[in-house]
């Protein structure tokens, strides 16, 4: 006995983590698969038949910015193109007024719990055999919404986890002084003393982070780029660790002649700054760290450094999520070193932002990171001297 085609698309729905609605061309709903119905917090056999989105709370309805992809067309929207706000509002959506992609893409957002919840969706017209437009199907990509709701609220859980532990310090050893601050003698004090100071430096450490991060994400980020010595910026950052590196060795190797980088000279010293403090935190004492530059064999357009350390590696399977914000290794020697996990996050961002690629690779015994920038052509140099 053969399959019908048909019923294979309806197990595939059927069993779809995303969901699936098919409406005519005044939004009533012929079919809505189980996620589609869970997502919109009804019975699949409560839906066939109502209004797309007398679903939904009409009120908290709102359109978003709405981009048209396929076909190779590209662009936005205007404000009520929408197609499901276009038939919410009891229209039609028409293809024909606008270049006419094979689909729309677009975000669309309702309350849910009294909360504006951000749906990424497609909107699918579907032909019948004379090329007319009967109905559509839309797609609710509910798996990337929650995905993003999840990242959402883990990233508030660890940033206000990050900030409740130095401020508990801080307040516990203030209060301290403040009680018993004639029983204490001086050594005691400055010892508290000092314990605030750390950790209202840790604090600081954290605000900029999460600045940085909000600066590389919103694409506001303000780069100066010119052509830098390379030898120069590692040596610079290396002097200024080199009270932080007094249990290990920093071994520079970096030939003459290594060509100019194209770089942003404060970003890049964050980026040497944040890889070789790391190559420091995580590897033992009487260690060695590493530091390596040099020409890209067959890409002379590109100028390349490396920061090995001597500690205990990254687990095979961990490395894919290395660069992701938050990111920490649950061993030992990371439990007991400070940091907020948007170090490899924003070191990732500035190399993209400055036209390079980073990779990491990682043995026991020793981790590997890897920085490509763009080499400082003379005709760079020459167009930025014309500005």
């Amino acid at each position: 006995m053969s399959i019908k085609t048909e019923d294979i698309y309806r197990c595939l729905s059927e069993h779809s983590a995303d969901g699936y609605i098919v409406t005519d061309l005044k939004g009533v709903i012929s079919y809505c698969n189980p996620a589609a119905a869970k997502f919109l917090g009804r019975e699949t056999n409560e839906v066939a038949g109502q209004k797309l989105f007398a679903i939904f709370d009409e009120a908290s309805l709102k359109d978003k910015e709405v981009s048209s992809v396929g076909a190779g067309v590209g662009g936005t929207l205007a404000p009520g193109s929408n197609p499901l706000a276009a038939i919410a509002a009891g229209g039609t959506f028409d293809k024909n007024a606008t270049p006419e992609p094979s689909t729309w893409k677009f975000a669309t957002a309702y309350g849910k719990n009294g909360v504006d919840m951000t749906v990424p969706a497609s909107y699918l017209p579907i032909m019948d055999k004379d090329d007319k437009e009967v109905g559509s199907l839309t797609v609710l990509y509910v798996v990337q919404s929650h995905t993003v709701q999840q990242a959402q609220t883990e990233f508030v859980s660890t940033v206000s986890h990050e900030l409740r532990t130095p401020l508990t310090s801080i307040k516990g050893f203030a209060d301290t002084i403040l009680r018993a601050g004639d029983r204490l003698d001086i050594t005691q004090q400055r010892r508290y003393i000092d314990i605030i100071k750390q950790q209202a430096d840790r604090l600081t450490r954290l605000v900029e982070d999460l600045l940085a991060v909000s600066r590389l994400e919103s694409k506001k980020l303000q780069l100066t780029v010119r052509a830098i010595d390379l030898r120069e910026a590692i040596q610079r950052v290396t002097h200024i660790l080199s009270e932080k590196a007094r249990n290990h060795k920093i071994n520079e190797v970096i030939p003459a002649g290594l060509p100019l980088v194209w770089a942003d000279a404060d970003r890049l010293e964050q980026i040497l700054t944040n890889l070789i403090d790391n190559a420091i935190k995580y590897s033992p004492a009487e260690t060695t760290v590493t530091v390596v530059a040099r020409d890209v064999p067959g890409t002379p357009e590109m100028v390349e450094f490396s920061v090995a350390d001597q500690g205990g590696g990254i687990p095979q399977e961990h490395l894919p999520e290395i660069f992701s914000k938050f990111s920490r290794l649950d061993n030992p020697l990371t439990r007991q070193t400070e940091g907020t996990g948007l170090g490899l996050y924003i070191t990732r961002s500035l190399v993209v932002a400055l036209g390079g690629q980073i990779k990491v690779t990682s043995v026991p015994g020793c981790t590997t990171f890897t920085v490509q920038l763009p080499a400082a052509s003379l005709e760079m140099q020459a167009a930025r001297g014309r500005d």
